[in-house]
């Protein structure tokens, strides 16, 4: 495991360490987070969550997507915020299935493979899909900063209130403040009819 994905992709910052005492870590994550917990690969595109991150994202998933109604675990982020999970209800417990959760647009999207194989086949087989390095590189082309692992390009109106799904829509975000808007807003948005005017929501940070 991690062989491909170690060959296609450069670890290019390492997370501060934090405190594992009394995080809890599912078995089958085990050995990402000990190989690349807190690493940043090709200068932001994806990066590993450790153990305390991991969970702090996954009760962020929970706010946002109560009908995800755990186990989901998040083990992995890009540069757009999107988290890659673990979805139990898939897949096998030694072996679930990957899922993707989107803040830009409020889905939820199935990816196409195990976590046994999502890093040394789907994040190459379907990067476009799953990272989107060509927009990350137009970003980046019209000065757009790196991330750092705290941080994501967040959509300035997100895609699901009728942002444009390009450059001049992005800007720098702490990653969890992008989240808990966003998250404030696809729970406040989530039942409205299509077209319905957005005002008023009283959203904190």
């Amino acid at each position: 495991m991690f062989e491909s994905f170690a060959r296609q992709f450069t670890a290019t910052s390492q997370g501060p360490t934090q405190s594992f005492e009394t995080a809890e870590t599912q078995p089958v994550l085990q050995r990402l987070f000990d190989t690349y917990g807190g690493t940043t690969f090709n200068e932001g595109l994806y990066r590993i969550h450790d153990a305390v991150s991991s969970g702090e994202a996954s009760q962020n998933a929970a706010f946002v997507y109560p009908a995800l109604k755990f186990p989901w675990v998040c083990f992995g982020y890009d540069w757009l915020g999107r988290q890659f999970a673990l979805d139990f209800h898939r897949g096998t417990a030694d072996n679930p299935e990957v899922v993707m959760l989107e803040p830009g647009t409020g889905e939820i999207l199935e990816v196409p493979a195990t976590f046994e194989d999502f890093h040394d086949y789907a994040l190459l087989e379907y990067q476009d899909a799953c990272l989107a390095p060509e927009f990350f590189g137009e970003w980046q082309a019209h000065g757009g900063d790196t991330p750092r692992i705290d941080q994501c390009i967040g959509y300035k109106t997100p895609l699901f209130l009728g942002g444009l799904d390009e450059v001049s829509n992005l800007e720098l975000s702490n990653l969890d403040v992008y989240w808990s808007i966003t998250g404030q807003l696809i729970t406040a948005t989530r039942n409205l009819p299509s077209g319905t005017p957005i005002s008023g929501l009283g959203l904190t940070n």
